[in-house]
């Protein structure tokens, strides 16, 4: 796929100022993305198995274990239900996907004295990695549940298929409250192509352990 659309939306990185407090004003908390989200897609909308009444929505939970993402899960009734990893640039989704691809449950045992320690740690480690701004790359990972009505081939497939599928998408907050997001969103099996979607945070959260599974396998991120 063409990342054409990718280096349109991400082509100048947030640059800091270390001067006084106009920096710190400046930097982004990643932590502000967490929380519920109400989210809007024009090419949702119009599935026929899509009601007015419902709603789509992001819940944005916690870090990944890595440090360099964000834990999330989108559910889009009638079309897609999915777990979400956002993070701040192409090449850290790309290293945090594949850690949890390789994921294989064998945890270290004696990590007990850092414990305390992780949280701060992946705070700073996302800081570190990141361009400090709410702008995100994502990748999701579920099973589209439904396709366009003007696809009736498409749509046979889909309900053949159980098999779990991926795609990205990017979103960028506006102001660093995170408090709404635009972005687009790819799922080839609904022949979405950068399709637009938006969001508004309808309800903060602090950090939760809510299970997400990743994946074939359903490895817990």
């Amino acid at each position: 796929m063409s990342d054409d659309w990718q280096d349109a939306a991400f082509s100048s990185r947030h640059i800091h100022n270390n001067r006084g407090n106009k920096s710190k004003r400046s930097t982004f908390d990643v932590r502000k993305t967490f929380g519920s989200y109400e989210v809007k897609c024009p090419a949702w909308q119009k599935l026929e198995d899509v009601s007015s009444d419902q709603a789509a929505s992001l819940e944005l939970y916690r870090m990944t274990e890595n440090g360099e993402g964000v834990v999330g899960e989108l559910t889009m009734p009638g079309a897609l239900i999915a777990a979400v990893v956002l993070a701040a640039s192409r090449e850290s989704l790309r290293r945090t996907v594949e850690i949890v691809e390789d994921e294989d449950d064998d945890e270290d045992e004696d990590d007990d004295e850092e414990e305390d320690e992780e949280e701060p740690n992946r705070f700073e480690t996302f800081e570190k990695n990141s361009f400090r701004s709410p702008k995100f790359w994502f990748r999701w990972s579920g099973t589209p549940t439904s396709l366009r009505p003007s696809s009736p081939k498409l749509s046979r497939k889909a309900s053949e298929s159980d098999d779990v599928e991926t795609g990205l998408g990017y979103i960028v907050f506006v102001g660093n409250d995170c408090r709404k997001f635009k972005g687009t969103l790819n799922c080839e099996a609904l022949s979405w192509k950068d399709v637009a979607i938006t969001g508004h945070k309808i309800a903060a959260r602090s950090e939760s352990d809510v299970p997400v599974a990743w994946g074939r396998g359903r490895v817990a991120i």
